[in-house]
């Protein structure tokens, strides 16, 4: 058996390949712009963006399954450069696809989209399901739109298994990037050891999100890609709304420092979503997943991975 992942040197592939190293006897092979890396997998140097490097991959690896989670996958990035973003995602998921296609190939395929292609949900229609009507309100978002449909054209049109998960907000050691935990984690880590003001910059501490730790999270991907239906849609989420208050109040109580919270204005996004809530009933119903870590547990163990004076390879965790 052989396993493809895109985007394999990155947060959520670092883990799957640790996951999968530890609960498969597969070959994993990893595409990604690096060059060495110290994870459990064959890493091979692939800029997708270059079709014809992408089908030569593809066509010698002739992968079984394949975890497509290559994206620049920033909300605040997308809004800086929105061209970047739709143009980088769309054309690297179907320089992928084009290649299965034309080498006649059939591995089941897990096209990892966001809980942001919901946008701005009423609060009588949490938690949000599958079914739920898509209204992407930012450049990102937009762009998981337009992968979620390349892979059911694909799908329709030549049969390759294409599976789609909806993952909403997930966190855990070496994330990195401004998104909300390692932004809070960062700067508090920086404070402990001196390198930083007293102070942690904030934005929207009054947004409610749906959080899963990223180990929880691979788990599901995995189990989605071997036992989810072909052309379907799953949220890979928690079900449980927390405060990003709560979130940075959690981190602050487990900091050996007093510190300050400011806001700043510049973190606050140009339409921001006041609730996220997911309702995961399809994942659970299809593959038996649930989730096993707390979010107290995550940002502990975030914390305390910034800690180390030698860091473990997410691929260990």
């Amino acid at each position: 058996m052989r396993i493809l992942i895109t985007g394999a040197t990155g947060f959520v592939g670092s883990h799957l390949s640790g996951f999968l190293s530890k609960n498969t006897s597969a070959e994993i092979y990893g595409l990604d712009l690096a060059d060495k890396t110290d994870l459990p997998l064959q890493l091979i140097s692939c800029d997708l963006m270059d079709k014809d490097a992408v089908s030569d991959c593809i066509s010698e690896i002739k992968p079984d399954y394949v975890f497509h989670l290559a994206a620049i996958a920033s909300v605040a990035d997308a809004w800086k450069n929105p061209e970047r973003v739709l143009t980088n995602n769309a054309i690297c998921q179907l320089n992928i696809l084009q290649a299965i296609a034309k080498n006649n190939l059939k591995p089941r395929v897990l096209i990892v989209s966001t809980g942001e292609v919901y946008g701005v949900v009423d609060k009588n229609d949490l938690p949000i399901n599958e079914k739920t009507k898509l209204k992407p309100n930012n450049p990102y978002s937009v762009s998981k739109v337009t992968q979620e449909f390349l892979g059911l054209q694909y799908f329709e049109s030549y049969g390759v298994p294409v599976i789609i998960a909806r993952a909403f907000n997930h966190s855990g050691p070496a994330q990195r990037g401004d998104f909300v935990i390692p932004s809070f984690t960062n700067q508090i880590i920086k404070i402990e050891q001196g390198l930083k003001e007293p102070v942690v910059y904030v934005g929207n501490l009054e947004a409610a999100r749906d959080f899963l730790d990223v180990r929880d999270v691979v788990k599901a991907y995995w189990l989605l890609l071997k036992e989810g239906e072909p052309g379907e849609v799953y949220n890979v989420c928690s079900g449980k709304t927390v405060k990003i208050k709560k979130v940075l109040d959690t981190l602050l109580a487990n900091s050996s420092k007093a510190i300050e919270v400011r806001q700043d204005e510049s973190r606050m996004r140009p339409s921001d979503t006041p609730v996220v809530v997911g309702d995961n009933m399809k994942l659970r119903e299809a593959t038996g997943w649930k989730s096993e870590i707390d979010l107290e547990q995550t940002l502990i163990d975030t914390l305390e991975y910034l800690r180390a004076p030698t860091r473990q390879s997410p691929g260990s965790l």
